[in-house]
């Protein structure tokens, strides 16, 4: 075999092993061929945001007694409206988000990305609840349809309302802080 054709052979088989390098490199993290991978996922936090109190609320029942105050979150851009309580992974009873729709109609939420049971309630112009979606199933995307129209809607922890006499035709009363 003359020397020339050897260099060929030689520099066919350096880039035969530089192309598998380079896929191995390109192919190889998204195997996850790490060994101590199991450990990293068990121990990996996840994404939880953090409440942030921008108001004040409270119910009044028809004998304009105070039936439950409320420290509130706001959600009123769309994005804000469209991620509410998702990736919650607590509430504190005196805890609520405030949705401030745009407008007053039929609404309907569900519990996508949602870990927390929630009492969903449907609130109208007239700060009047209309009606209630009492614990809310987590991770469920069914809808939740308000059956009446409503302007605003609170989130609450789970099986709240039922514990404070929260029902509809009591008055929702808020202020922003």
């Amino acid at each position: 075999m003359t020397k020339n054709k050897s260099l060929k052979i030689i520099g066919r088989i350096a880039l035969f092993v530089a192309l598998c390098m380079f896929l191995y490199a390109q192919i190889a993290p998204s195997l996850n061929l790490s060994k101590s991978n199991k450990s990293q996922n068990i121990n990996k936090k996840t994404f939880e945001p953090s409440f942030s109190e921008e108001g004040k609320g409270y119910f009044l029942n028809t004998n304009s007694d105070t039936i439950g105050d409320f420290k509130i979150e706001l959600a009123e851009t769309t994005r804000e409206i469209e991620i509410g309580m998702m990736w919650r992974k607590s509430m504190s009873v005196d805890m609520g988000m405030l949705f401030l729709m745009p407008e007053e109609k039929i609404q309907s939420f569900w519990m996508k990305n949602t870990y927390i049971p929630l009492d969903i309630i449907y609130i109208n112009s007239k700060n009047q609840v209309v009606s209630i979606k009492e614990n809310a199933k987590p991770m469920n995307e069914s809808p939740l349809p308000s059956g009446e129209p409503a302007i605003y809607v609170l989130e609450i922890s789970g099986g709240t309302s039922a514990k404070l006499g929260i029902k509809p035709g009591n008055i929702w009363k808020w202020q922003k802080i």
